[in-house]
């Protein structure tokens, strides 16, 4: 049996959907798994991937779908996902989502890197350390800008004021801080910048000391390796999207992680009728909260 599994959507969902291959994999290890996504890096090198295909794969039905057990999943339909009470995080419900019984109880990432990629990463970290990654802008729907010409920015990017609080904080601590950032996304100053596509950051995420931002695609990453980490999170849920180990570090104000279906569009909410109560200040932290956030994460890597 082949499987064609279908996975769409970002890059950081990208990275939590290669627990499911590794859950699909052991559950099925005499099948072949066809991995059909819009970012096909992620799944580069993957022992478990048999056919790695990008999304626009020319003759994509004729030579894969109409051969195998094609399954498309959509993990924010799920009641478990959206429910306030006994929520779950998208790893434990991608199996339920693409069609297969039972929940992966303990989803573990996977992202393959080389030996090239490997010291590339080794190389730019020692040339830099101690070395933290920082990502205070999530991903940008089409045609959108970050800050005050995007649609509701307050409900996941962290605001430019607090973006340079914590770089000062950091840098006064002795530590360089690389901004992980698009091109049209302001820059931080104080920070250093590299313009690489998205694989071959993983392995100066994999190789720095920790990793500071919010939910989104890099702190993905970044729980690939266990890595020490600070996230604040604004109006995506934690229960959700975030992880729990030694030296990781969740933080929310109050009136955050209000999280509710429609939010997998969260960066197009202002289009809808209905407005959340806390929604502009998801990030109302005093600069003494700033310092006393970073203040964990570095005593800890101390």
């Amino acid at each position: 049996m082949n499987y064609i599994i279908e996975i769409t959507g970002g890059i950081g969902k990208h990275i939590m959907f290669t627990s499911f291959i590794k859950w699909l994999n052991e559950k099925y290890p005499k099948d072949k798994i066809i991995v059909v996504s819009a970012f096909p890096e992620i799944f580069e090198y993957n022992p478990r991937v048999y056919r790695n295909l990008p999304i626009n794969h020319a003759y994509l039905f004729e030579d894969y779908i109409k051969h195998g057990d094609y399954r498309k999943g959509d993990i924010y339909a799920l009641r478990e996902f959206y429910r306030e009470k006994n929520k779950k995080h998208v790893m434990n419900l991608f199996p339920k989502s693409y069609g297969f019984d039972g929940a992966d109880d303990n989803p573990i990432s996977e992202v393959y890197l080389t030996k090239g990629e490997e010291m590339d990463g080794k190389v730019y970290c020692n040339q830099n350390k101690p070395l933290i990654t920082f990502q205070g802008v999530g991903g940008l729907p089409p045609g959108m800008m970050p800050n005050r010409m995007k649609l509701d920015s307050n409900q996941r990017d962290i605001p430019m004021e607090m973006a340079i609080k914590i770089v000062n904080t950091l840098n006064m601590k002795g530590y360089h801080v690389l901004q992980l950032r698009g091109k049209e996304e302001s820059i931080i100053p104080n920070t250093l910048k590299l313009e690489l596509p998205f694989r071959n950051m993983l392995p100066i995420i994999k190789h720095s000391v920790a990793h500071v931002g919010i939910d989104s695609s890099f702190m993905h990453a970044a729980s690939i390796w266990n890595k020490p980490q600070l996230i604040f999170w604004g109006g995506t849920h934690l229960d959700n999207f975030g992880y729990k180990y030694k030296g990781m570090f969740n933080s929310y104000t109050k009136t955050g992680m209000h999280g509710r279906p429609n939010f997998n569009a969260h960066d197009r909410e202002a289009q809808y009728p209905f407005k959340h109560k806390n929604q502009g200040s998801e990030f109302d932290y005093s600069s003494k909260e700033i310092e006393t956030k970073i203040d964990q994460l570095t005593n800890y890597l101390n």
